[in-house]
């Protein structure tokens, strides 16, 4: 049984990542790795816009450790 990903965009993505823990940065590849203070999951912040200026609108998934 697969595990539907969970995934926020735009002020969502934002608010949501505001109650986790930032956990890594990755300056290179824009990225944010929080942790979920109440489940333990953890979750990415990306922007996957490039083409945007700035990246675009935010990304929060889920990361699915199997």
């Amino acid at each position: 049984m697969t595990t539907p990903e969970i995934e926020y965009s735009g002020a969502e993505a934002i608010e949501a990542s505001a109650r986790m823990t930032k956990i890594a940065v990755d300056q290179q590849n824009w990225t944010v790795t929080f942790r979920d203070k109440a489940t333990g999951q953890t979750w990415i912040l990306d922007y996957p816009n490039t083409e945007s200026q700035g990246g675009g609108s935010p990304r929060l998934r889920q990361v699915h450790v199997g």
